[in-house]
């Protein structure tokens, strides 16, 4: 939620299966991709879409995708770099993605991937199963119920969730109109909680 990526992960697997005549509307992109994470077995299961070496494609989008990672394409939401770095100075903070960690810190950028520990998603099962948020506790060694999540999913929502975190959905031009699913509370932007850390003492 820290980084607007969803557009090129979109970008990425319709690249891949313009090959089969088939692509991923935005309406369906962020209802079942980005907010629910079905995948792209969700979109086999929806649209009947017949596809050969999966593994290929699978690799191919990746491929894609770590390419506009690191040529610095994907921008970070307003006010996230500042957001970081106000709240590294109050608590232990740690960013728990799907994603490769190594690619989170070129996101993110030298400066900002300093101030905080990054868990990515190599070798652990992926939202909206807990072990992401699960090793990120560890990491900082926390209790799970002594964590607070920031999500924009329902995956990541359920996710911490099923790791007994209390977790704050943040709301988007993307996400706005979703259920929210077993979030704790519900905020309106990023911005939103930008300014609650402005103001603490």
């Amino acid at each position: 939620m820290f980084a607007d990526s969803e557009p090129f992960y979109r970008k990425s697997w319709n690249a891949v299966l313009s090959d089969f005549n088939h692509s991923i509307s935005e309406t369906d992109y962020w209802k079942h991709w980005a907010f629910y994470g079905e995948g792209l077995s969700g979109e086999i299961t929806r649209t009947g879409l017949q596809l050969t070496n999966i593994e290929y494609l699978q690799e191919k989008q990746k491929n894609l995708y770590e390419g506009y990672c690191k040529d610095g394409r994907i921008p970070l939401f307003p006010d996230v770099s500042q957001i970081i770095k106000i709240s590294s100075t109050h608590k232990k903070c740690i960013i728990a993605s799907n994603t490769n960690s190594s690619l989170v810190k070129r996101i993110l950028g030298k400066d900002t991937s300093e101030l905080l520990e990054i868990v990515g998603g190599e070798g652990l099962n992926k939202k909206p199963s807990p072990d992401i948020f699960l090793k990120a506790a560890r990491n900082i060694n926390l209790k799970p119920e002594k964590c607070l999540v920031l999500e924009d999913a329902w995956k990541g929502v359920e996710a911490a969730s099923r790791a007994g975190m209390p977790v704050v959905l943040v709301r988007n031009n993307y996400n706005r109109y979703f259920p929210a699913g077993n979030a704790t509370l519900e905020i309106p932007d990023i911005s939103y909680f930008y300014k609650f850390l402005r103001n603490l003492p």
